[in-house]
């Protein structure tokens, strides 16, 4: 499917709304793998406090679950920013938080995909940066805002870990996990990843290998959209830090 000429990108998404899942519009939503996995998510490694593709996917309805993966923020930098009128979720508060450990995210533990060599962590939540941790959080829109601003609530799971060994641990399992619906694909020279999450780097090589492929992929401007991707059309629309052009590629696009 290729976008309308002129037409933005969560224009495009809204084509394939989510219904908001049960769990998460019950009245006391906790984290539950199952259910958590089992929506449509959009995973981001390298994420920073980015909140671009919640943007998006808020608009348009397409996704409400997010996994941000990046091991050099602390949880008490991201409670801060999601408490911060200025800097938080606009038209969003936080209606819950809870803290998640490696035992709930992978139970039973995981087994990498990726010679040992290849990866700078063998462990999902080792991490030469920031203390790694897992924070939970539902967001709940507010009175004074509608439906046209994004769904009722969003769930967040933020991970402190690295980018490459958590996509292999929590979507290449063979446990059933759907793969995600959308990643972001933004390479940084700063960023301190040990490899390029954008064509032919080490991320692309593990989905590819356990086929476990995303139906999207959000691409910055100074990356590469991975093989058999095409470009929707869609306008291109600024986001990252500094903000920068991002283009919307799928696989299944003709």
């Amino acid at each position: 499917m290729k976008a309308n000429p002129g037409q933005a990108i969560d224009e495009f998404l809204s084509q394939c709304e989510e219904p908001l899942p049960n769990w998460l519009a019950s009245d006391k939503p906790t984290f539950d793998r199952k259910n958590f996995f089992g929506s449509r998510t959009v995973y981001y490694p390298g994420s920073g406090c980015d909140g671009h593709p919640v943007k998006l996917c808020a608009l348009s309805h397409a996704a409400h679950t997010f996994v941000y993966v990046d091991q050099a923020v602390n949880c008490e930098t991201i409670v801060e920013l999601l408490g911060d009128r200025e800097q938080g979720f606009r038209g969003y508060e936080i209606l819950c938080q809870q803290r998640i450990n490696e035992d709930v995210l992978r139970p039973g533990g995981w087994s990498p995909h990726v010679r040992r060599e290849e990866v700078l962590n063998s462990v999902m939540f080792a991490s030469d940066f920031a203390e790694p941790f897992g924070l939970f959080v539902v967001l709940e829109r507010k009175d004074d805002y509608c439906e046209k601003h994004g769904p009722r609530r969003l769930a967040i799971l933020f991970i402190g870990a690295d980018g490459f060994a958590s996509y292999d641990a929590l979507y290449c399992q063979e446990d059933g996990t759907p793969p995600p619906y959308m990643v972001v694909v933004q390479d940084s020279g700063f960023g301190g990843n040990f490899d390029r999450f954008d064509k032919g780097g080490l991320l692309e090589r593990i989905a590819r290998k356990c086929n476990v492929l995303p139906k999207c992929l959000l691409v910055g401007e100074t990356s590469k959209e991975w093989t058999c991707y095409k470009d929707t059309g869609a306008c291109p629309e600024f986001g990252g830090h500094p903000p920068s052009p991002r283009r919307l590629f799928c696989r299944d696009c003709k």
